[in-house]
């Protein structure tokens, strides 16, 4: 098991704008997380939401953090969802999905998540780590919690799913034979820790479902 430090909130910041009919309270924050082949497999289960569930979703996907900027064009296939790179202080709202930057950390409160510009991700080899993403999660003092795993080569993810299954937090993966890159999702499998294993779409009923 991996530690890392715990950001401490900053005070002072303003919110980005975020849709008004996202105000409504969460009742808990979903890491989204993947390397080659998630961008396509997060699309489709964004697409898949008949309703929008009450909760917030942190999306984590490798990239080369020289590149980042990029990260700004990624929309929603879903008007049920808006997408935003994080790079000041963020609420997290019902409907956000809030892209973790490669190029520096977050931070995750209670009711926020806020850009580290000061400390570049430096452990894992990847940019964003999940494993220390992971780590962050388990320790923010959220309602609850999730985790989905998608496509991506390697096991970054596996890493700490015993510290977010400590809290309660829900593991799942996208089923590997769906997946571009099936390493990420295997990896996380032979832990014995994941709950659910289905196609981006079948996660998103089941997480639908979960909020009904």
């Amino acid at each position: 098991m991996s530690c890392f430090p715990v950001a401490t909130e900053p005070r002072g910041l303003r919110a980005a704008d975020t849709p008004s009919s996202a105000a409504a309270p969460v009742q808990a924050v979903w890491l989204l997380a993947g390397s080659a082949g998630a961008t396509a497999a997060v699309q489709r289960f964004l697409g898949a939401f008949r309703r929008r569930p009450p909760v917030a979703f942190l999306y984590a996907q490798h990239y080369d953090p020289l590149r980042q900027d990029q990260l700004r064009h990624l929309s929603s296939p879903s008007p049920l969802f808006h997408m935003g790179l994080i790079e000041e202080r963020h609420a997290l709202l019902a409907g956000e999905v809030l892209i973790v930057p490669p190029r520096w950390r977050i931070g995750i409160g209670a009711d926020a998540v806020w850009a580290e510009r000061e400390q570049p991700w430096t452990t894992g080899g990847h940019s964003p780590d999940i494993d220390e993403l992971e780590v962050l999660l388990a320790a923010a003092r959220l309602p609850a919690r999730g985790l989905i795993l998608f496509s991506g080569m390697g096991r970054d993810g596996a890493g700490n799913l015993d510290v977010l299954d400590t809290t309660g937090c829900r593991l799942w993966v996208q089923q590997p034979a769906s997946a571009v890159c099936r390493g990420m999702p295997e990896a996380a499998i032979a832990s014995g820790l994941v709950h659910r294993s289905a196609t981006p779409e079948l996660l998103a009923t089941a997480l639908e479902q979960l909020y009904d």
